[in-house]
């Protein structure tokens, strides 16, 4: 009898134990600390752009133009900034200032920036700053791989765009610059975009 007990004693024993160890296996506690932030990523061109050109005051031929394009109408501000020139010689520039603003709730960063040439033109090379971080393009011929412009791209303080950061309803003026190349043709009309792309 007194072995009974003690093996029924054991058996008790042993079971609170695997019940024991199977309620600490199920019973952690795990604690997740997070911060979320919810709000909108939206970085626009805005105002107007303004162009100018080094040729007003002596021979006044060339023409240049800029202007946004691709209207937001939820914000009011542009996803593209058009370029233009047109009746160019090598050594004329055209300067375009523009204003990009963060008008969305969270802070953006500016990644990257990408070019569309226009008709009878592609992009031939890209420049970067010390950093790595692009600053232009040249713009060649589409049939001859001629250089034809070479497009340079900055904020107000002579400094990339890329990696610039915007808190929110943050203005960020640049100006874009344009440099005729010999191989350009007379009478001729030359055009691309540029989009800012973030996160």
């Amino acid at each position: 009898m007194k072995q009974q007990t003690l093996g029924i004693f054991l058996c008790i024993l042993v079971a609170a134990s695997i019940c024991g160890v199977g309620y600490s296996q199920w019973n952690d506690v795990i604690e997740i600390h997070t911060e979320m932030r919810f709000g909108t990523l939206t970085l626009r061109f805005v105002g107007s752009p303004v162009c100018s050109d080094n040729d007003d005051d002596t021979k006044n031929i060339g023409v240049s133009s800029c202007e946004y394009t691709d209207p937001d109408l939820a914000t009011g501000g542009y996803k593209t900034l058009e370029a233009t020139v047109t009746n160019t010689y090598p050594g004329y520039e055209a300067y375009c200032t523009f204003t990009l603003q963060n008008v969305g709730t969270l802070p953006e960063q500016v990644v990257g920036i990408t070019m569309t040439p226009g008709t009878g033109l592609k992009i031939g090379d890209t420049y970067v700053d010390a950093d790595g971080r692009l600053v232009g393009w040249r713009l060649d011929d589409e049939v001859t791989d001629e250089p034809i412009l070479n497009v340079y791209i900055y904020d107000d303080a002579g400094s990339s765009l890329v990696s610039q950061t915007l808190d929110s309803l943050e203005l960020l003026p640049g100006e874009l610059t344009i440099y005729v190349e010999q191989s350009a043709e007379q009478c001729h009309t030359y055009s691309f975009e540029v989009e800012i792309t973030y996160e």
